[in-house]
């Protein structure tokens, strides 16, 4: 073989390597979506021209219509942050006692998929109303035992869910249950002042 044409080899390997590594490199940024059995599933290139692995599931999720033959990060990720809001939306509709804690799980797992401001906001948005919740529901509890430690304790509560973002109704209920925990320690106080032996409020 002469040196031209060995040349000319070279030149092509050359070439189709770097074509592969090329093809590779974009099937690797690569998303692929799959409707089975109720779920949408989540397919990740691999670093090669064709392969693919699996990325993640979603039970009860509606594909996109039509499915593309393939999507970039952009375009999947939305949907899983969106899937995971909904899920914990979800959680309220079950009757009882909300699970807080499933639902700070989907929230989180949202988080990891928010890309956007406003999905990354609205799942912020959604943990701080649980937080409140909790903060809300543990001022009740130390109201209910009447006694100027625990109304002070319930006073930190309320003001820790002031800082939460609450809107102006739920804000407004907050200063009222502050303005009557402030009514009620002055009350308690002036009794303890005076010797009055204090009882607790009977529980609601």
């Amino acid at each position: 073989m002469g040196k031209t044409a060995k040349y000319i080899s070279i030149i092509v390997v050359a070439i189709l390597i770097l074509i592969t590594v090329l093809t590779s490199q974009s099937n690797k940024d690569n998303y692929f979506i799959k409707y089975k059995d109720g779920a949408v599933e989540v397919w990740k290139g691999r670093f090669s021209p064709l392969g693919k692995k699996f990325f993640i599931s979603m039970p009860g999720a509606q594909p996109p219509n039509p499915v593309k033959e393939t999507y970039s990060r952009e375009e999947v990720f939305p949907l899983i942050a969106k899937y995971f809001i909904d899920k914990a939306d979800a959680v309220l509709d079950v009757p009882g006692l909300p699970d807080f804690e499933g639902m700070r799980t989907y929230l989180n797992k949202s988080l990891s998929f928010a890309i956007s401001s406003d999905l990354e906001q609205a799942a912020h948005t959604r943990l701080n109303k649980i937080d409140r919740m909790v903060l809300l529901y543990k001022a009740d509890i130390a109201v209910s035992k009447d006694s100027i430690p625990e109304l002070k304790t319930a006073l930190e509560y309320l003001n820790r869910a002031n800082t939460l973002g609450p809107d102006e109704m739920e804000s407004g209920l907050i200063q009222q249950k502050i303005d009557s925990i402030r009514a009620r320690m002055a009350v308690l106080e002036t009794m303890q002042q005076a010797g009055v032996p204090v009882q607790a409020k009977p529980a609601k």
